[in-house]
């Protein structure tokens, strides 16, 4: 596996990059210091195919999973959504080290790092992209937003992965 830092700060996190992670992540996340419920966000194309397995990948190692599925496609990217993921988190029992995961494309990530950042003020965000766009981009620099009537990503911040 190879790790690569991306040097931020107080901010800054690792990107890990290896063939058939996946497996590892529950031992990856149970080396940092985060409470053990989790918030795993996905949508309707890579849950079924995903969703199970990290869930059980998560639950070995120690964690208590919420699973929450979103259609999948830009029109989940709102604040209704949002708020739908805030109640998951709530009723998880997420607190603020508990992290939210992102399990899916850049929709996925863009919607879930919007709740990790703004729920108790921001919480650990955990990126796990399953497309090769959201790997080169969408992961990578903290773009996470919803959108408006009115436009696209109007409503975001920049809120990097990592263990806070």
């Amino acid at each position: 596996m190879r790790t690569i830092p991306v040097s931020l700060g107080n901010r800054s996190y690792p990107i890990y990059i290896a063939g058939n992670i996946l497996h590892r992540l529950g031992e990856i996340m149970a080396e940092q210091s985060l409470g053990k419920r989790v918030l795993l966000v996905t949508d309707t194309n890579v849950g079924p195919i995903y969703g199970k397995q990290v869930t059980d990948i998560l639950v070995q190692a120690g964690f208590q999973v919420s699973l929450a599925i979103v259609a999948a496609g830009e029109s989940s990217k709102t604040l209704e959504q949002a708020e739908k993921l805030y109640d998951a988190a709530f009723k998880g029992g997420l607190d603020r080290s508990c992290p939210v995961v992102a399990l899916g494309g850049g929709v996925v990530g863009d919607l879930a790092g919007f709740v990790a950042s703004t729920y108790m003020r921001g919480v650990p965000f955990v990126q796990v992209p399953t497309t090769l766009l959201a790997q080169v981009d969408s992961s990578v620099g903290g773009k996470v937003a919803v959108n408006h009537p009115r436009g696209k990503n109007i409503i975001g911040s920049f809120y990097q992965p990592g263990w806070c």
